[in-house]
């Protein structure tokens, strides 16, 4: 019994360290109107000072009439890959504050980057960040590697 409910914590552990995502996800690049629900479900405001974002990346490739993915959806994801996680986040102001910046300074038609940007069915797919130079593991892994070794921590604690 008591290695079945250990089993349980260490798996448990495990799905939680790989949880972090490597993509843009679809839902924020779909355009959000007005939703009657939206005034009881307030959303948290985003960390990212995206007020201050320089987005020239976008605004010098993304130009119209003729939008391209080539054109529109790289720039967007060097802005956004960074940031995945807080604009992947749904209860927060992020995705939105993001877009009505970007389409203030690039006036572009609504559901454009939703309609052009598409790599699969998670969304954009992020590249894997680069290995640092000091021999650092990267972000995801070592993430796993913390969440594995706290199942590890708990396992052990249940055995003493």
């Amino acid at each position: 019994m008591e290695s079945k409910f250990l089993l349980q914590i260490l798996l448990f552990f495990f799905v939680v360290g790989f949880a972090s995502s490597s993509h843009i996800s679809i839902e924020v690049l779909e355009p959000h109107g007005s939703l009657g629900r939206s005034l009881l479900q307030q959303k948290a405001n985003c960390p990212v000072d995206f007020e201050n974002m320089n987005y020239t990346v976008i605004t010098s490739q993304c130009k119209g009439p003729n939008y391209t993915p080539q054109r529109c959806c790289e720039p967007l994801k060097e802005l956004l890959c960074p940031v995945k996680d807080q604009v992947n986040d749904l209860k927060s102001t992020c995705a939105d504050t993001f877009f009505s910046y970007v389409n203030l300074y690039g006036k572009y038609p609504p559901g454009l980057f939703a309609s052009l940007c598409r790599e699969g069915q998670m969304g954009l797919e992020c590249p894997a960040p680069s290995p640092r130079k000091s021999g650092a593991v990267g972000g995801s892994r070592s993430s796993a590697l913390v969440m594995l070794l706290a199942g590890l921590v708990v396992a052990a604690m249940f055995y003493i």
